[in-house]
């Protein structure tokens, strides 16, 4: 502290007795320990909610990211099947062009030859009935 006045023999400093400075000394100590006390209570207090808001963003990341996920399972699907589409029915028509018949040619042709067995076994059954 200083002094303005100049009635102070030892020149405008003055100083403190010991028994004030001992006083100031303790309640700088006490207000060191009070400032690290609450700021341990608080640091644990500040270190668990950002843990919860962690926990928090970690949970809507990850439903966020199984949610991208699905969408583009389903994308992927509904591009294959496109691509399956069209080839296909590339396919199909170059074969036919060519005059290769197709799975449907052949489904169908066997069960023509199907129908006309029934009917030949029919025919057979009824000449032996006749005879």
């Amino acid at each position: 502290m200083t002094d303005t006045s100049s009635s102070n023999p030892r020149g405008r400093l003055k100083i403190a007795p010991a028994k004030d400075l001992r006083k100031y000394t303790q309640q700088i100590w006490l207000a060191g320990l009070g400032a690290f006390s609450r700021a341990e209570e608080e640091g644990g207090k500040l270190f668990d909610n950002l843990v919860k808001i962690g926990e928090e963003l970690e949970h809507k990341t990850d439903t966020t990211a199984h949610d991208l996920k699905d969408k583009v399972i389903e994308k992927a699907s509904d591009t294959r099947e496109k691509v399956e589409r069209a080839i296909d029915d590339r396919l199909s028509s170059t074969l036919t062009r060519l005059g290769i018949p197709s799975q449907r040619d052949f489904e169908a042709l066997s069960e023509r030859m199907d129908n006309l067995t029934r009917v030949i076994e029919q025919l057979v059954q009824q000449l032996e009935r006749n005879r």
